[in-house]
């Protein structure tokens, strides 16, 4: 888990509602919920239809077993590097309660339903991550397509400054709501699987198209927005290069449908 933990005591990040600091820089409880994500390949002869039918078959046996709760979306590289994979999949439960009954309900009854994803896709990772949304990316429900982009990021090595750095980052979130940015963005800390991550936490980006990225892409530069980014964030946070994906979104909680 790397940082997490004493991230986690030094900036009090517990289950709650409420952005990190509040007008009057008393910290308030920021709300994290679990995320799970698989990085697959499709097997000899199968590709996105056999997928799509696979997920019609599982959204059927979602509906008829109780999982109302979960959100999922499928990914696909846009901008990648040497090493990727041919899709991926992202879901979210909207607690860790949720997360332990759907969890439980998937190991009691979907062995079916899982071997039919494994007759077309083979998975070389499956990680679970606490995310916490730092800036929303509108009003209402996520489209039916998405466009998100994942960079590996450290924080400060002295546990003391990750307040510093999550002021920094509302700060920017603020600025970035004044001067009209599109993008939404999270924060996604590993919690179980994949081993010794060499990066403290994931910075997530999305917007509902690539004609908003290209915008928010314009307006950095335009405005030299790196010069901002700096001032508020400094030297506190260091990210690679991040991947893009084009994403479609495969399941909605009831309540969004």
């Amino acid at each position: 888990m790397n940082k997490i933990l004493a991230a986690s005591a030094a900036a009090a990040l517990v289950f709650g509602m409420g952005p990190a600091y509040a007008d009057n820089h008393e910290q308030e409880a920021r709300r994290y919920v679990p995320v799970e994500t698989y990085t697959c390949n499709y097997r000899a002869g199968k590709g996105p239809a056999e997928l799509d039918a696979v997920i019609d078959n599982w959204n059927q046996w979602m509906d008829d077993n109780g999982g109302e709760n979960y959100f999922a979306v499928t990914l696909t590289p846009h901008y990648f590097g040497e090493n990727t994979f041919d899709v991926g999949w992202l879901g979210s439960w909207p607690s860790g309660d949720a997360m332990g009954s759907g969890t439980d309900l998937w190991m009691a009854k979907g062995s079916e339903i899982g071997q039919q994803f494994s007759e077309v896709i083979e998975c070389d990772s499956h990680t679970n991550f606490a995310t916490t949304e730092l800036k929303s990316p509108g009003e209402g429900p996520a489209p039916d397509t998405l466009v998100l982009a994942f960079s590996d990021c450290t924080g400060p090595e002295d546990s003391s400054k990750w307040p510093e750095l999550m002021a920094g980052l509302d700060a920017w979130t603020e600025y970035q709501t004044e001067t009209g940015y599109h993008e939404g963005s999270w924060m996604m800390f590993p919690v179980y699987g994949g081993g010794d991550f060499d990066f403290d936490f994931k910075m997530v980006s999305g917007w509902d198209n690539h004609t908003q990225n290209g915008q928010d892409y314009q307006r950095y530069g335009d405005q030299q927005d790196w010069e901002k980014q700096g001032e508020l964030v400094g030297d506190l946070m260091d990210c690679d290069v991040s991947r893009m994906y084009d994403a479609r979104v495969r399941r909605r909680p009831a309540q969004e449908e």
